[in-house]
């Protein structure tokens, strides 16, 4: 029996070494930067940029959201594959539980696609 106080977590050394080792690279990486980064500042350097694109238009003008809501149906999609895949390849192993279990993930995600459906997310005009 241990005695209080005694235990220390040997098996958690390595996440303690990786923690520690990626904090100094980090700083060691920031720090180098601030000394060796040019500091030369210019006009040109402070106008936004965005895809090879120069800034066109009101910063205040509205714009379309739609491709906004597809991103997000994107992300979920784009999760519901992640979970897929390895119940897919492990199917052998899981019991009717867990098909059950991921059919109802599935209608759940179905349910988010038919609502999105419902209200016009997915379409392309302006309301």
């Amino acid at each position: 029996m241990m005695e209080p106080g005694s235990y220390i977590p040997y098996k958690y050394l390595p996440v303690f070494i990786v923690m520690f080792f990626s904090t100094v690279f980090g700083l060691v990486g920031l720090t180098v930067n601030k000394i060796l980064a040019p500091k030369k500042f210019n006009p040109i350097k402070f106008t936004a940029y965005e895809s090879g694109n120069p800034p066109s238009g009101d910063t205040t003008e509205r714009f379309f959201i739609g491709f906004f809501l597809l991103a997000i149906l994107f992300v979920v999609f784009d999760v519901e594959v992640i979970f897929l895949y390895p119940w897919a390849v492990a199917f052998h192993l899981i019991s009717l539980e867990g098909f059950w279990v991921m059919i109802i993930f599935i209608g759940l995600i179905l349910v988010g696609y038919i609502y999105e459906i419902f209200i016009g997310a997915l379409t392309w005009h302006k309301k």
